[in-house]
């Protein structure tokens, strides 16, 4: 644990070192997501017990309150082009802080109401968090392209990382908070205490937004004729970047990887139900998890951000593959004849298993990062977030059906082992497609947009008196692009 705190201080002091203001609110909104995660088991438990949900309803349910995930490209559009109360950014995380806030009270106020009710204000929480999310990564990829620029664009890769290793990092920081706690509370408060417990946070979130510097814009002046402000043009840029070969196959990629059935509904019945692991062992599992996801963050943006993403992602595939395969040993009750505690062997394999998922996803969210393109910054990210999500969203209905299907319930676990051996085969099977994500061209496309406003920029500066003077003044620009240290 020394170990990691030491290497987030390090990480931070080179953050302080190259400090931009927008680092805060993208940490606090980081933060706000993975604090969140404190309600979780108070969620399951009651869908579990108070509604007698069973393994695939619950994963079937739950994935319909996600559903605004899965159209982050819209939210983005929205940010990107519609300015709220003159600002494109603070004032939409202040109103869904709000939102997200009232979800969790009228899910506080919420006792003995139906399922209906219960699955629609975690809709709306889910619609609050998911458009704060957009906002605080459409700054994080605007911090990153500013910094790619202030560098003349040849240390983006190491921008990229940097940046979304923050958001992602002081995210899983949340979650290690919210899951050192979220088990402990259930032994002492109610499912709507907790929920009562989670609001506080987005309101902090509320509070910071107000003192972050965002450029006001007066909506009434807007240039229609702006890229930035014209949604019709928002769109057609995002249709024109999109549909090149060298984005839409490495998203198709993406998607493919993140359908693989999930079996964690399954799991925690599994956990609760056979092995008998109480609320509070399950938070300090998930408290774990918390800090095997930051030392993947810390390790990959240390050790593995140069690598490239064929390479990584092979690898980590692979060992992701193994990892998962090896619950088997624990559903077949395989330890328990090899003397190993269940409890041990949950923290050792479970563990391992989300860091090395932690490595297999940072380089997908790192390449997301490098395809945005100037002007639909928060458009573009959120599209290749969705399509994370989506696909994550298809793998639990996908785990559902499979569940359905095998007739695997929490009556009867004999076929689990079956469930994860099939599976698990899906992890492996965009491996052969690999080869669509070439990330020199991507960056090369990312950037064409970018160029040619540099060269109109330039060309408007220029006084027109003659041709030679024109390209005079553009030749020691194009040098210094070349070589950036002269």
């Amino acid at each position: 644990m020394s170990i990691i705190c030491t290497k987030l201080f390090d990480q931070f002091n080179q953050l302080y070192s190259s400090f931009n203001p927008s680092y805060f609110i993208i940490g606090v909104t980081a933060f706000n997501q993975g604090i969140q995660h404190l309600s979780d088991l108070a969620v399951n438990y009651m869908l579990k017990d108070e509604y007698g949900l069973s393994p695939a309803m619950m994963g079937l349910y739950l994935s319909y309150t996600t559903l605004p995930w899965m159209i982050k490209p819209f939210w983005g559009i929205i940010t990107d082009s519609k300015p709220f109360l003159g600002y494109r950014r603070k004032s939409y995380i202040i109103l869904f802080g709000i939102l997200d806030a009232l979800g969790w009270i009228m899910m506080s106020k919420n006792k003995d109401g139906s399922l209906v009710s219960v699955l629609l204000l975690l809709f709306l929480i889910q619609l609050s968090i998911c458009f704060v999310n957009v906002v605080g990564e459409a700054i994080l990829v605007e911090v990153a392209a500013q910094a790619s620029r202030e560098q003349r664009q040849n240390n983006f890769q190491h921008g990229a990382s940097r940046n979304v290793s923050i958001f992602f990092g002081v995210r899983a920081v949340g979650s290690l908070l919210s899951a050192y706690s979220s088990g402990a509370l259930l032994h002492y408060f109610t499912y709507q205490q907790i929920f009562m417990i989670t609001s506080i946070f987005p309101m902090i979130l509320v509070f910071v937004s107000f003192f972050y510097q965002e450029q006001k814009i007066d909506v009434n002046s807007l240039d229609q004729n702006d890229r930035k402000n014209n949604t019709t043009q928002c769109l057609k840029d995002f249709w024109q970047f999109f549909k090149n070969p060298l984005i839409y196959k490495p998203v198709m990629l993406i998607f493919a990887f993140m359908m693989a059935p999930s079996s964690s509904t399954i799991m925690f019945f599994f956990y609760t139900e056979v092995l008998g692991f109480n609320p509070k062992f399950l938070g300090q599992l998930k408290f774990m998890y918390a800090v095997a996801s930051i030392s993947g963050v810390l390790i990959y943006n240390n050790y593995l951000r140069d690598i490239q993403f064929r390479k990584i992602f092979l690898v980590t595939t692979f060992l992701y593959y193994l990892c998962y395969q090896s619950i088997i040993i624990l559903v077949t009750r395989k330890n328990v004849e090899w003397g190993i505690n269940d409890k041990i062997f949950c923290i050792g394999d479970q563990v391992m298993l989300q860091f090395v998922g932690e490595l297999n996803i940072m380089p997908v969210l790192v390449l997301a990062c490098r395809m945005c393109p100037k002007h639909i910054e928060a458009t573009m990210y959120a599209m290749l977030m969705s399509t994370i999500n989506f696909g994550s969203m298809l793998g639990s209905w996908l785990g559902a059906l499979f569940l359905i299907w095998m007739k695997i319930d929490q009556t009867d676990y004999s076929r689990l082992w079956l469930f994860i051996a099939i599976t698990g085969v899906f992890i492996l099977l965009p491996l052969p497609w690999l080869y669509v994500v070439r990330e020199d061209e991507i960056l090369k496309q990312r950037e064409k947009p970018l160029e040619e406003e540099e060269k109109k920029e330039v060309q408007s500066s220029t006084p027109s008196t003659s041709k030679r003077d024109e390209v005079e003044e553009k030749v020691p620009l194009l040098q210094n692009e070349d070589n950036p240290n002269q």
